[in-house]
């Protein structure tokens, strides 16, 4: 029976005395007579305390009180006989140790530690409780640390194998887990010389990874406080170190780095890192850091199958976890995955993760800080600093809170409170540039009350002075004569009235051809209450209203309905806008006190073009004179090229303008959008050279936008064309369908059009309504054809050519052409005015106009280059419509389609492939995740999960350095990323 054998396997620990003389102060005892179990309660009591002797898990403590009587019986038996041990003798005699280290390791000394490792490991629960209750873990504790602090490193092999034995009991695991000192004294021994010792002390740690909860906190914590006694600038250098040490013989080196890898890999595989992608990435860096990568590469040339398997682990993890972080899949066609190898790799990913959030000012602001930071040794710990700081933040923010860093910063740096004060000086900042925005608005609102009360003075002023010059006027009808001097004034008696003064005479007629002028109307419309804001429409004359809709419109009746002290309320003037009546009465009055200015243009075009020359900020005679030399230096922008070009003066405007200012003498009197537009319109041809000069502005522009679309269409159609992947995929497409319309009338196929690709999504699974013909194609692929899956990454050029249209490019290519052609013509148009006006006599300005006018070496200029860079556009163009046209006819397009046309159907394509492998991926990913999850740490962890107490940890270690702990783990990323076993070792070892 099993469990009869079971016993026997365990009862036999228990007589290994071998090792033993036949002179053993233990006594043997006599085998128990079985008539002394007659009684069953008295049987009952005995097999119990035996069993609480073996230490059972539960579920096997409850099957094994289920055995016969006669079982029961047999297995008292063979326990009354074996050997027993005192562990008062063992602790007496390390305790002598502790009083007088040994000088060297005597055959006594020998034979006494192995007793005691075999005790340990063997004896009954009740040994081992008895050994820790009297102290033992303190005294191996002590003298683990004396042994090696001396560089006893024999001795140091014994006194670990002991802390090893009692790993395999339950209340001594929990003893050495409890105690923090023993952790940190077996980790600071990995700096033992003795191969033994070493692979000991590492091979304990690896085990004690796998107890749930605790144990890989426990480890971590003690490497890290070991790495101050043995003098680390950072934890793991000595891991490392014995990573890449040899030793005396090939086996032992072998076997040191089968345990320091099975050790990494162990810190990598559970805790917190078993679920956490960041915290593994952190874990993993600071062992890139210290060179492990290059250790593990130089390391392959000779190492076993076992130790390559460890290093194949490790490697297929870090590149699954970095896949994971960049945020693509292994095959993904989306990105490239990060090389975190790769500084610059590193940078352009960020930056592209983070080019569309907020934080990518803060990332540019880090990067800036970096820049000003010394490289030089001085400053090394600055940037130690930065490292630690990051990764403090990093776990904090990603794992849920966990903490694993360097001792330096534990207990000195809270980082709750850094990121508080983060947040704290985030809300400063914004609260402080909202602040400065309210002040700045105060202050303008303060300018704009000065500058109105200004107004209003002068607008008071204004009035006093059109009065006193009534007054002062010696002719009555000049009224608006000019004011006398303040001296003329001074020196002037002041002028009595007369007491009753004759009526004025009556006014001279109008002259000839001149209006009558009307008196308005004035409507009865209530006086406001205050201020209210202005509605921009546009009055009709009364003369016009006859015949209309308002001709018996009765508005003044309405005031009666109306609410006007809410109405006022509600549309009050707002303090930030000037009313438009009373800038109406200001500009009123300045153009009483200053010249009138003249507009003759459109308001709303005299509006728009006001604010253009605002945002230009060049004066008229400025702008003239670049238009003139045809803007060499680049003063006006490309789209104010394009704006000017909306406010050309029409042939009306330009005569208007013309007669005002011969009328009054002077362009001054215009306002600034007509003088503007008066001294454009005097450049000959004004409008045709400004085309020009957007023209040779923009050419170059549009010719590099242009460009990429023609390439990435010969690219992506050059691609269809000889991917013979693709091919690959439509032949088992058309297999399948064929299979499927088998005595239909779509069977028998001997092709299909591309746009059929996209109607493999509609045969729905009948066995899961979540998938359907196309993830069934997709794990085809996987399964005998995973090198297809590249097609993802070799056509995602098929996303950019379909955003082009032949016919739009093609005509942007004769715009381009037409835009030549047009200067071209301007040139020619300009060569011939100056042969026909050389006799003519030149005035002055015409001859410097000339001089100043540079528009023929422009012109030139660009029509040569132009002229080279639209050849190769259209060499290109060319090329690239009869690569379009192969593609059409290779895939049963009409030979004349756009690209979108035909690149769109494959990008449909390749989006629905790329989401149907992600959803297997994902699904393929859960379920190995599921398996880890409650696959047993074989031997150890899961029994541990359900509170088993097996005294297994031997077993544990053995899975784990042979690589079987990890077995599952590893066939699945050999399959993941098609890797074979032993390649790279193979590789290597031609090498």
């Amino acid at each position: 029976m099993f469990w009869e054998d079971w016993v026997d396997r365990a009862l036999s620990c228990f007589h290994r005395d071998k090792h033993k003389k036949e002179t053993t102060d233990e006594a043997i005892p006599p085998p128990i007579d079985p008539l002394e179990f007659a009684d069953d309660e008295r049987l009952d009591k005995c097999f119990q305390s035996f069993l609480n002797e073996l230490d059972l898990p539960p579920e096997k403590h409850e099957e094994m009180l289920g055995q016969s009587r006669e079982k029961k019986i047999s297995m008292l038996t063979k326990h009354s006989i074996r050997t027993k041990y005192s562990s008062e003798r063992f602790l007496e005699h390390l305790k002598g140790f502790t009083e007088k280290f040994p000088q060297k390791l005597t055959p006594e000394s020998v034979e006494f530690l192995q007793d005691l490792v075999i005790a340990l490991r063997t004896q009954e629960n009740s040994f081992v409780n008895s050994f820790l209750e009297n102290g033992g873990i303190s005294i191996l504790n002590h003298l683990l640390e004396e042994s090696w602090c001396e560089d006893r490193s024999d001795f140091s092999f014994f006194f670990l194998s002991a802390f090893r034995a009692l790993l395999n009991s339950s209340i001594g695991r929990q003893a050495v887990l409890d105690c923090s000192e023993s952790l940190r004294n077996i980790a600071a021994s990995i700096e033992c010389q003795d191969p033994k010792a070493k692979i000991v002390a590492v091979e304990v740690l690896s085990g004690l990874c796998f107890v749930p909860e605790i144990g890989h906190k426990k480890v971590l914590t003690a490497i890290t406080e070991a790495s101050q006694l043995m003098g680390e600038r950072v934890r793991f250098q000595r891991l490392i170190d014995s990573l890449h040490r040899r030793f005396s013989c090939e086996r032992q080196t072998d076997r040191v780095r089968t345990a320091v890898i099975g050790l990494i890999n162990a810190l990598l595989s559970t805790g917190p890192a078993e679920n956490s992608t960041e915290y593994r990435h952190h874990l993993r860096y600071e062992l890139l850091l210290l060179g492990v990568q290059e250790v593990i590469d130089s390391c392959r040339v000779d190492a076993s199958q076992r130790l390559d398997d460890h290093f194949d682990l490790f490697e297929m993890m870090r590149k699954e976890d970095e896949l994971s972080i960049s945020g693509v899949s292994d095959d993904s066609g989306a990105s490239s995955p990060v090389d975190f190898d790769n500084v610059v790799g590193m940078a352009e990913a960020l930056q592209s993760k983070l080019s569309s959030t907020v934080a990518l000012p803060h990332f540019a602001s880090l990067l800036q800080h970096l820049f000003m930071v010394p490289c030089d040794e001085k400053h090394i710990p600055l940037w130690r600093l930065f490292d630690l700081l990051l990764q403090h933040l990093t776990l904090q923010t990603t794992v849920n809170g966990i903490t694993d860093v360097h001792q330096p910063l534990t207990g000195t740096t809270d980082m709750n409170e850094i990121l508080s004060r983060l947040h704290t000086q985030c809300e400063y900042e914004d609260l402080e540039k909202e602040h400065e925005r309210l002040r700045e608005d105060l202050e303008a609102e303060r300018m704009r009350v000065v500058e109105l009360e200004n107004r209003l003075s002068d607008l008071q002023d204004g009035r006093s002075t059109v009065s006193r010059t009534s007054d002062l006027s010696t002719s009555p009808s000049d009224p608006c004569s000019s004011r006398p001097s303040s001296a003329l004034l001074d020196g002037v008696a002041p002028v009595v009235p007369p007491i009753s003064a004759p009526p004025p005479p009556p006014p001279p007629p109008p002259l000839f051809g001149s209006i009558k002028p009307v008196e308005e109307f004035k409507k009865n419309v209530p006086l406001r209450k205050g201020d209210t804001r202005t509605m921009n429409w546009t009055k009709i004359p009364k003369d016009k209203i006859k015949g209309t809709v308002w001709e018996f419109v009765e508005d003044e009746k309405m005031y009666k309905h109306i609410d006007l002290e809410e109405l006022s309320t509600m549309f009050a003037a707002s303090t930030s806008h000037k009313d438009d009546d009373a800038e109406s009465i200001v500009s009123y009055s300045i153009s009483r006190k200053h010249r009138e200015e003249i507009s003759v243009i459109d308001s709303r075009k005299a509006q728009n073009c006001t604010i253009m020359l605002s945002k230009l900020r060049m004066t008229n005679r400025e702008i003239r004179s670049v238009l003139l030399n045809m803007d060499e230096k680049g003063k006006i922008p490309k789209d104010m090229i394009e704006q000017m070009l909306k406010f050309l003066p029409t042939r009306e405007e330009t005569q208007q303008l013309n007669e005002t200012v011969n009328r009054f003498k002077s362009p001054t009197c215009l306002a600034q959008a007509d003088r503007y537009l008066y001294e454009v319109s005097q450049i000959p041809r004004f409008e045709q050279r400004l085309k020009c000069l957007h023209i040779i502005r923009s050419f170059k522009e549009r010719v590099e936008l242009l460009s990429p679309a023609v390439q990435a269409i010969c690219a992506t159609s050059q691609a269809l064309c000889a991917n013979k992947r693709l091919r690959q995929y439509l032949a088992l497409v058309l297999a399948v369908g064929n299979y499927l319309n088998q005595g239909k009338r779509n069977g028998n196929a001997y092709g299909f059009t591309m746009q059929s690709l996209n109607s493999v999504n509609g045969v729905r699974n009948a066995t899961r309504a979540d998938r359907n013909l196309h993830h069934y194609i997709v794990q085809l692929i996987e399964r005998k054809f995973p090198d297809i899956t590249k097609l993802k990454r070799e056509l995602n050029c098929v996303y950019e050519a379909s955003r082009f249209n032949k016919n739009e490019v093609a005509a942007e290519i004769r715009s381009l052409e037409q835009s030549i052609g047009f200067i071209r013509a301007e040139l020619s148009r300009a060569s011939q005015a100056k042969t026909e006006t050389v006799a003519e006599i030149e005035t002055k300005e015409t001859k410097e106009r000339k001089e100043d006018d540079r528009f023929d070496e422009a012109a030139k200029s660009f029509i040569t280059s132009a002229t080279k860079d639209f050849r190769n556009l259209e060499d290109v163009f060319a090329e690239m419509k009869g690569k379009l046209a192969s593609c059409a006819k290779l895939f049963c397009f009409e030979e004349n389609s756009s690209p979108d046309e035909i690149f769109s159907v494959f990008a449909k394509w390749l989006t629905s492939f790329s989401e149907a492998h992600h959803a297997i991926w994902r699904e393929h990913e859960e379920e190995e995740t599921r398996k880890r999850q409650t696959v047993a740490r074989t031997y150890f962890a899961k029994k541990s999960r359900r509170k088993d107490k097996e005294r297994d940890f031997d077993q544990l270690i053995f899975a784990l350095q042979n690589g079987e702990l990890f077995s599952e783990e590893l066939s699945r990323l050999r399959t993941s990323f098609r890797h074979p076993p032993g390649k790279k070792r193979e590789k290597a070892a031609v090498r």
